[in-house]
């Protein structure tokens, strides 16, 4: 077998020495490896490896930036790929990373691993045993992250709770009663601590991304101080996690104290606004499944 590598000079990791290195510890295959400047020069390269090289496959290996021109160029790269595919009638197997799918840089740097390397075994088989490909059928496989695995039909429900540690004092007892909820209500909880409300829509965003969170409930209290800056927090960070729920169609409930909340008024409202938080979140989810 005679497989193709592409990659380029402008990803900050060396893929192509990760495909050749996995690929050379399972397979005995003939690896022929080429380098090109940027994304959009995958397509053309691989096409010469399928057509002159005479290549089974190749693999077109590309990091994408996360500016709005590093999207467009991507797209117009998978574009040429899916070109390239069709005039030379030979599988090129896409592995693209983008930078805004991490957080950090380790984090990067796995999802590189993990998708190259898997994709590395996708392109063997492919060509030498695809039955091996239809076995794993609908078994939830992901390149760069876990397996997500297969749909259960499971109605198991985790919610994920952002909390304020700006007046811990009242935001501390609000968890405590957000974990009683909803270990009363039968589902699980997934805690992330932020610095204050005007914080809280980042986090609450890549909560929402994770396939196994239902639903966000945000607890925080906004003391009312000498200027109308309890106003402005509250409003804002209100409108801005309201938006995110209607973004990814899943619950976010606001529990949140303020604004015009002085600190008894707060202190009062500690575990009913948590309790009232996590018991809307549950039956939002309940009401969108029926």
């Amino acid at each position: 077998m005679r497989l193709g590598i592409v990659d380029t000079m402008f990803s900050r990791v060396n893929m192509g020495e990760i495909a050749i290195n996995e690929l050379n510890k399972n397979y005995k295959v003939e690896i022929v490896r080429r380098t090109v400047p940027g994304i959009k020069d995958l397509a053309v390269e691989c096409k010469k490896l399928l057509e002159l090289e005479k290549c089974d496959v190749t693999m077109a290996l590309g990091m994408v930036g996360s500016a709005p021109i590093d999207l467009q160029c991507a797209h117009e790269a998978s574009l040429g790929i899916q070109q390239a595919k069709l005039m030379t009638n030979k599988h090129i197997i896409e592995v693209f990373v983008h930078e805004n799918e991490a957080w950090s840089e380790k984090e990067f740097i796995e999802i590189c691993e993990n998708r190259i390397r898997k994709h590395a075994h996708n392109a063997v088989l492919i060509v030498k045993n695809p039955e091996q490909l239809i076995k794993n059928a609908g078994q939830g496989l992901r390149q760069g992250k876990d397996d997500e695995g297969p749909i259960t039909g499971s109605q198991k429900i985790t919610i994920g709770i952002v909390v304020s540690q700006f007046n811990n004092e009242i935001t501390d007892r609000m968890l405590k009663q957000a974990k009683k909820t909803a270990a009363e209500e039968g589902a699980a909880v997934q805690v992330a601590h932020v610095a204050g409300v005007f914080d809280m829509p980042l986090v609450i965003k890549k909560m929402l991304m994770d396939k196994k969170i239902a639903a966000v409930a945000a607890l925080g209290a906004v003391i009312k101080g000498e200027t109308a800056h309890d106003e402005v927090i509250t409003k804002d960070a209100a409108r801005r996690i309201g938006d995110l729920s209607l973004e990814f169609r899943k619950p976010v409930t606001y529990g949140v104290i303020g604004y015009d909340a002085d600190f008894e008024r707060a202190d009062e409202r500690a575990e009913p606004y948590a309790d009232h938080a996590v018991k809307t979140a549950i039956l939002l989810i309940n009401t969108l499944r029926q």
